[in-house]
This record gives C-alpha cells, structure tokens and sequence, in this order.
C-alpha cells in the first residue's frame, strides 16, 4: 500500500510550527546530543560535534515524517517529533500503524508545546496517513512522558525489559497505543471542556 501522503508538509499552531529539519538546526541537535538529560529522558543519541550533528540533521532529512517543532515568537527550533515505520509487513497491516517518537528542549517543558505538537501529528497521522494505531515507548522513569501520552488517550499495554533481550542494553521501555477511535474520544472530551 502506497501512502496517500508522500511530501512532507508543514504543520502549524498558533505557537508553533511543525516543519522539515534543516542543515542550520545541527548546533541546536549538538546541545541537545552532548546534554545528559535527552539521552536519559528521551534516548537521544550521543552527538560527538558539530559534524556529526550536521550529519544528523541528514538523517532527519530523510525521514518522511520527522519534524523540528518552532515555536513561532523567535523562530526557534524547540524540539523534535517523528511518526516512523513499525514495520514494512503489508500482510500483518503493520504499515497502518506507527511509532511516535518525540523531544522537548528542557527550557520549554511544561507549557504546553508538547502537547500542541504531538495533537498535531496524531491529526495528521489518523486524517491524512489513514492510519490505525500509533504507538509510543518511553523509558520506565520518563513518567512527565507517561503522563502526556496518557493525557492524549494513549493506553498502557506492556513493559519490555531490554536487558533480557542483550546485555548491551540497561532499560525498559513502556508502550502505549492510541487508535483512532481512542483520538476521537478524547478530543469530544477537550471540546467539552
């Protein structure tokens, strides 16, 4: 199944905007590589210097639905959230369905952007990409995380404990899924209030 959405586009609030990472965002993905908080919060990968993170912002690039997060007052780049592949399995309907993956700039954390972000692609994800299920993982400490997502209509579904699967691996990880019928409900829930 070909998705109905190919090209990227810019989503946008009255806050914020939800737009393609560019090459002039690598010294921001630097602060927030070489900043221990993202990397225990959020997973975010170790960024050596400014190179590497020049190379990230490629990575980005490619990715058909990763966006940096702007917050409109000072066109600055605040975050990152992404909706990618759980799978390519058409049989199994696995291309329905995608992971959210999201960042905060800890300078803006509890005011709100995240969630005006992650409403925004979940909209899109449901209305635009037709799809079936998004899912989230958060660390098992990451409860401002867990919290968000349950505040969105996310539910718990299971915990998984890296550490079994290899010893490279120190954590575990909470999932939750959130189905279009879930999204429906609590957004006729916010209307109300």
């Amino acid at each position: 199944m070909v998705s109905k959405v190919s090209r990227q586009v810019m989503l946008e609030t009255e806050r914020i905007i939800l737009r393609k990472i560019e090459p002039k965002d690598a010294p921001t993905l630097l602060k927030w590589g070489q900043d221990n908080i993202y990397h225990k919060s959020a997973g975010y990968q170790y960024l050596q210097d400014l190179d590497a993170a020049k190379k990230s912002t490629l990575q980005y690039q490619v990715r058909p639905y990763s966006y940096g997060i702007v917050l409109k007052e000072n066109n600055r780049l605040i975050g990152l959230v992404e909706l990618y592949e759980r799978g390519l399995d058409e049989y199994n309907g696995l291309l329905l369905t995608k992971d959210l993956g999201f960042l905060l700039d800890k300078e803006y954390w509890h005011r709100g952007l995240m969630t005006e972000a992650l409403q925004l692609i979940i909209d899109f994800a449901f209305k635009e990409l037709e799809q079936n299920q998004i899912w989230a993982g958060t660390f098992v400490s990451n409860t401002n995380s867990q919290k968000l997502l349950k505040k969105l209509g996310f539910r718990y579904v299971y915990t998984t404990d890296y550490s079994m699967v290899s010893s490279l691996f120190n954590y575990q990880e909470k999932y939750y899924l959130l189905t279009p019928q879930d999204w429906h409900d609590i957004m006729q829930i916010n209307m109300k209030s």
